[in-house]
This record gives structure tokens, C-alpha cells and sequence, in this order.
């Protein structure tokens, strides 16, 4: 009796956590929305994205991952969206995202959190999420640069497309080249007065950053 009802319990609570979790849905659903900066400002062009994992349950009661999909659009010029798509077509576990690897200002702005709508798609055919994009903490520092250098330069355009660098290794003598790091992104720009003399690419390293060159 005592296995059976052992079994009885691990049954239960394998459903319980998959209704929690997971979801399935064969019908359309739409979300939209408005991005917009700390000033009230549309945001145009910038990515949105619902991301649906496909997940089952293991022997241990622990969810893995078996597929992944995504569906993407970008805003209109007045920072309007609109996401429609078949919920188990992506997945039974769902995700809103607010940035992509690209297209997403990542200097400008700080990447928002992610929005678990796994549930919240049961409410309705059509949902609604506005987001305020926050200015990135070094965005002022990044403009201070770029005027510095001028927007048109070379070390202007690095600076907006990659932001403030990692670290800076600069030569020695008249006019002594540098070399800004980017570690997180993998690159390297040489700069010989006010061109790039050459650029480095490597797997990214993130974490600890490695020691500056000895001279």
C-alpha cells in the first residue's frame, strides 16, 4: 500500500509541476505592444521576440529541453508591434524578449528581463505588453567619447556600434597607436592616428579579463 501511494504522489506532483510550467495551445494568439525610451520616445526598428521551449519531464522529475523556436519582428517607425503566431507551434513553455543578439541597441539601452506569458496566453487571444527601454548606465560616458572624437571618426563609429571598450593598450612615441579591446565580443582595433590600421578577432572571453600587455 505505502508504494502505491508513493507512486499515487510522484503522479500528482509530475502533473502539478506540468501545468505550472507548460502550456498548450493550438489556437492563434497575438501579442502587441509599444517600445518606447525614458523619454517617451517611440523606439523604431528594434527587435521583440517570443521564444517557446519544447519541455518533458524525466524519470527524475526534471524538465529538459528538447526543442527550441522563436518568432521575431521588429517596430514600426512609432515603436508599435504586433506577434502572432500558434503557441504549440513554438513550444509548450514561452518566453517574451525585448532584445536579440542583433538589431538590439545594446550601447543605447539595457536589455529589459524576459517575460514568462506561459500562462498569461490562456487568458486571451490577444495580449498587450508596453516596455520602456532604460538608457544603458556608460550611454552618457559613450557620448562624451564620441563627441570627443567627433561621430564621423573612426574611434566615433567603434565607440556607438560597440560602446566603451574593455581596455585600452596604448604604444609609445610620437604618435603612439592603440588598441582597443573588446573581450565580450571577440575584436580588437588598432589604431594608428586617427585611422584603423588593423582589427583582431578571437573567441570571446567574458569574466576575468586577461592581464594588460607588458611593454
Amino acid at each position: 500500500m505505502g508504494q502505491s501511494i508513493k507512486r499515487l504522489d510522484l503522479s500528482l506532483a509530475a502533473l502539478i509541476l506540468a501545468a505550472y510550467a507548460t502550456v498548450q495551445i493550438t489556437e492563434q494568439r497575438a501579442i502587441t505592444g509599444r517600445i518606447t525610451d525614458q523619454q517617451g520616445r517611440p523606439v523604431p526598428g528594434t527587435p521583440v521576440l517570443v521564444v517557446g521551449r519544447k519541455l518533458d519531464l524525466n524519470i527524475k522529475l526534471e524538465y529538459q529541453e528538447l526543442d527550441r523556436r522563436q518568432l521575431k519582428v521588429l517596430t514600426d517607425r512609432d515603436g508599435r508591434f504586433k506577434l502572432e503566431f500558434v503557441p504549440e507551434q513554438l513550444g509548450n513553455n514561452l518566453y517574451l524578449f525585448f532584445y536579440a543578439e542583433e538589431g538590439f541597441d545594446g550601447v543605447r539601452y539595457q536589455k529589459p528581463d524576459s517575460i514568462d506569458v506561459t500562462d498569461r496566453l490562456k487568458e486571451g487571444k490577444e495580449l498587450r505588453f508596453d516596455q520602456v527601454l532604460l538608457d544603458h548606465p556608460k550611454w552618457k560616458e559613450v557620448q562624451q567619447q564620441i563627441a570627443l572624437y567627433g561621430a564621423d571618426s573612426m574611434r566615433g563609429k567603434v565607440l556607438r556600434q560597440l560602446g566603451l571598450p574593455e581596455r585600452i593598450d596604448r604604444g609609445v612615441g610620437d604618435q603612439p597607436a592603440e588598441t582597443w579591446w573588446y573581450y565580450a565580443k571577440g575584436i580588437s582595433y588598432r589604431f594608428a592616428g586617427p585611422a584603423i590600421e588593423g582589427s583582431y578577432t578571437f573567441k570571446p572571453i567574458r569574466g576575468v579579463l586577461p592581464p594588460p600587455a607588458t611593454k
